[in-house]
């Protein structure tokens, strides 16, 4: 585009100078349009040679899954297929949601035909999401830079920022039914296991290991010590991407930290060798298929990295959620900020199903707080939320819903560990 102006111009001007001096006669004048003609030519003939430019581009990243506390190096190396460029301006831009942190990511100098060599090198900083490298923009100029010939060259290469996670410890969990393969799980059956179950009378074909000899003492009769079945159960992972249930809390989005809690639960569910699930609830089903092993992980992982807010009318509330996608009496975990009656009923309803329920809810009101002034209408106002949230999740434990009370300015392994030793006091 900038040569064809040189050209128009330089062809005008050459045009009105040789007119005007064609008019008034003056050969001293009309051999002025020389000079524009000859830059016109010599325009021509550099624009021709740059228009068909071959150059290979090659993106380069140590990996395309990162954490998202971490930083990634991108390289990118060029070359030309052809004759070598005298000049070439290369600019590399950053996906949207992505700072460049060090390094340039421009190149300006010689660009030679043969393998590709590194001309640009910086390093990326990002947020959850997924991510897409825009082409390369290019400018080429031919020998004293007579033309220019703007261009764009393909590297394409996808990012994942993976959401941050914590690293917990085992999560008990009391489903009424598991699968059965050994796992972590208590089943409520007996067989072999670490935990005593009960006591019966021996049966021919058991294990003689298992018989209780003082018992056999005492009456004369064989006793045999059962213990608990442990097993792999199905844990169905619900993330709330409702905007109705999410808010801004000073410059963070508790929707950010809905999907660290998952991630952090997902990969503590799969490491104990458990069948994890993940909706994903507020636009489309974004189903991930219950699986077992680090690959469910990654799968897990990367749908959350895509995971994004909506406001679907069908979606609205939680009484849509597809319940039959769920195998029987398995344990679902939600993970929301803000619930209201008809979510609670919706709950209940899945509770009295036989679901097994937890529920961790992301508590703000501590961070809200700290950003308004103090004052007694700030103080009456967390008050009342205060209660408000207190009588919601009163009334999910009443119904037997386990709940999570999250702050986020503290760890998410803490709020799981006060849940359990109160769900312990109460069932005592």
């Amino acid at each position: 585009m900038l040569t064809r102006y040189r050209f128009v111009i330089a062809f005008i001007l050459a045009l009105i100078v040789a007119i005007l001096g064609l008019t008034v006669r003056n050969p001293q004048l009309a051999l002025l349009s020389v000079p524009p003609l000859f830059y016109c030519v010599t325009l021509l003939i550099s624009a021709t040679l740059l228009s068909t430019p071959q150059i290979r581009a090659q993106r380069r990243v140590d990996r395309t899954r990162i954490p998202e506390e971490e930083t990634i190096d991108v390289s990118v190396a060029m070359s030309s297929e052809g004759k070598p460029y005298p000049i070439i301006l290369a600019h590399d831009l950053a996906p949207t949601g992505t700072t460049s942190i060090s390094g340039d990511t421009y190149y300006q100098g010689r660009l030679q035909s043969g393998p590709p060599q590194v001309r640009i090198h910086y390093t990326l900083k990002g947020i959850r999401g997924v991510y897409h490298f825009s082409p390369i923009q290019a400018l080429l100029c031919s020998s004293f830079g007579l033309a220019v010939l703007e261009t764009t060259i393909d590297a394409p290469i996808e990012l994942r920022f993976l959401p941050s996670r914590e690293k917990l410890d085992p999560i008990q969990i009391r489903p009424r039914r598991t699968r059965a393969f050994a796992g972590p799980v208590r089943s409520n059956l007996p067989g072999a296991g670490v935990d005593f179950y009960g006591c019966r009378t021996y049966n021919p074909g058991d294990d003689i290991r298992r018989i209780n000899w003082r018992a056999y003492a005492r009456t004369n009769e064989l006793i045999i010590c059962d213990f608990e079945q442990e097993r792999i159960t199905d844990v169905n992972l619900i993330l709330d991407a409702r905007v109705r249930a999410h808010a801004f809390v000073g410059s963070k989005h508790t929707f950010e930290f809905a999907t660290q809690a998952t991630a952090s639960l997902a990969e503590s569910f799969c490491n104990q060798g458990n069948a994890v699930g993940l909706l994903v609830y507020g636009d489309v089903l974004n189903w991930v298929f219950p699986g077992v092993g680090r690959s469910q992980t990654d799968r897990i992982l990367d749908e959350l990295s895509r995971a994004q807010l909506a406001n679907k009318i069908a979606f609205e509330e939680l009484r849509q959620i597809p319940a039959r996608l769920f195998p029987p009496y398995s344990q679902l975990v939600l993970v929301s900020c803000h619930l209201d009656e008809a979510d609670i009923e919706t709950l209940a309803l899945l509770k009295s199903k036989g679901y097994s329920i937890l529920f961790v809810s992301i508590n703000t009101l501590p961070l809200e707080r700290a950003d308004l002034p103090q004052t007694d209408q700030t103080e009456l106002a967390a008050r009342i939320a205060y209660l408000r949230r207190t009588l919601y999740l009163g009334s999910l434990a009443r119904y037997g819903v386990q709940v999570v009370d999250w702050d986020p300015g503290r760890s998410l392994g803490e709020a799981l560990e006060r849940s359990r030793r109160m769900r312990g006091r109460r069932i005592a």
